[in-house]
């Protein structure tokens, strides 16, 4: 009758129905509990793990798994086998022609299509894939180790992929031709992790182990454009025509995970010093969010999801053996998901499904889905949420739906 009275009062103009659908994405999306579906990895659970993972951004259902013998598997989550398996769709055991020497550490879709993926691993090669045959049909050699890389979401007019190596530089790669056209240099010490902006293509993101967070313009011909800093000054930018006397620093420790949300607007960063930092990504200015204690036990790089297209928007966040999901404009701590016995290494959502994937080093892949709706819950949650916006500015509330309840 809850469910019916609500759907009510979204078809007499009572509640919006944005606002209702809303709540009920927040809810799933904050009631994650472990499912017993799995990967099919019966073969390779004696020898390879998976230490970096990517869902393809078309349909929402191909899932990219880099493994820690060098090789890859692709598995189709729309289809669970035998009740508690996912489909595997294609696979390559390390050690085979083709495959990386040393463990995979980054895999990424094509980013227009599931047409095409690279990997990246410490032996200094990026290999382009076609997935119809599980062959590569290209690679990169690269003169360092290589911890990250990324092709640009957004880019029409490059298909430009960025390297972050040990070398300290940022190298790009054109796909087009089959080379590197040219190397980002400013970083002291080896770079992480890179990102590209999701709105504006030929923007780049850099984190490196000097503790610095960088933003590069692959046009332009300056070092770099600006650095995040954390004494929360707007994001100093730097010219030709100024003397670069100190490079303001985004953490206290190696920056270990950063995500733009999914509207490009903000940047998360997470340090090994254990703090989760908001950025505003086009004045670099840090905002006053208050996301609490946290830990890390590990320098490795650790990849966090964002919620796209959900108010208010949420991270999740890999923090030793646990995920934490926080709310990221508020800081709030909505849930925490406890199923792994190490460290986990990385969280990928599915916005089709809800669903959330995490793998970690107690070489578990675990899938985590919402539990059955009680709409009792998103009622009390709804209302507790429209008593909180008296408390919110007047040029906020004016945007909020003005509505009684069945009581008033």
């Amino acid at each position: 009758m809850e469910a019916v009275r609500s759907t009510e009062k979204v078809r007499c103009g009572q509640l919006s129905s944005l606002k209702y659908r809303s709540s009920i994405q927040r809810y799933l999306a904050t009631s994650h509990v472990m499912s017993s579906v799995s990967l099919d990895q019966k073969e390779q659970v004696a020898t390879s793990y998976v230490t970096y993972a990517d869902l393809e951004c078309v349909d929402y259902k191909y899932l990219l798994c880099g493994l820690s013998d060098g090789g890859v598997a692709i598995y189709d989550t729309s289809v669970v086998k035998e009740g508690c398996i996912y489909g595997e769709v294609g696979s390559i055991k390390g050690g085979q022609r083709g495959t990386h020497k040393y463990q995979v550490e980054c895999v990424q879709w094509y980013p227009a299509d599931a047409g095409l993926f690279s990997t990246s691993s410490r032996d200094k090669k990026i290999k382009i894939w076609d997935p119809n045959r599980m062959k590569v049909v290209d690679q990169f050699d690269i003169d360092c180790h290589i911890h990250h890389h990324q092709m640009s979401p957004v880019a029409t007019k490059h298909s430009l992929l960025a390297v972050a190596g040990d070398s300290g530089e940022v190298i790009l790669c054109d796909l087009r031709t089959g080379t590197s056209t040219h190397r980002l240099r400013g970083h002291d010490g080896a770079v992480r992790t890179t990102q590209w902006s999701p709105r504006v293509q030929h923007f780049l993101t850099s984190s490196g182990c000097d503790r610095t967070v960088r933003m590069w313009d692959v046009r332009a011909s300056q070092p770099f454009i600006m650095a995040l800093d954390a004494s929360n000054h707007a994001g100093e930018i730097f010219r030709k025509t100024k003397k670069i006397k100190r490079i303001p620093q985004a953490h206290k420790s190696q920056v270990v995970s950063f995500c733009y949300t999914h509207d490009g607007l903000w940047l998360l960063t997470f340090g090994h010093d254990g703090e989760l930092k908001l950025w505003n990504s086009t004045t670099g200015r840090k905002m006053d969010v208050n996301y609490g204690e946290m830990f890390t036990d590990t320098r490795r790089n650790l990849r966090m999801a964002v919620t796209p297209s959900m108010y208010p928007d949420l991270v999740f966040l890999p923090c030793k053996s646990k995920v934490l999901v926080l709310e990221i404009l508020t800081g709030r701590l909505v849930n925490v998901m406890s199923g792994h016995f190490s460290t986990v290494f990385g969280a990928l959502y599915n916005p089709s499904s809800m669903n959330l994937y995490t793998f970690g080093n107690d070489r578990n892949f675990i899938t985590w889905t919402p539990k059955v709706f009680d709409v009792n819950e998103l009622e009390e949650e709804d209302e507790n949420r429209t008593l909180g916006l008296l408390e919110l500015p007047k040029r906020q509330r004016v945007t909020q739906d003005n509505w009684s309840s069945d009581e008033d």
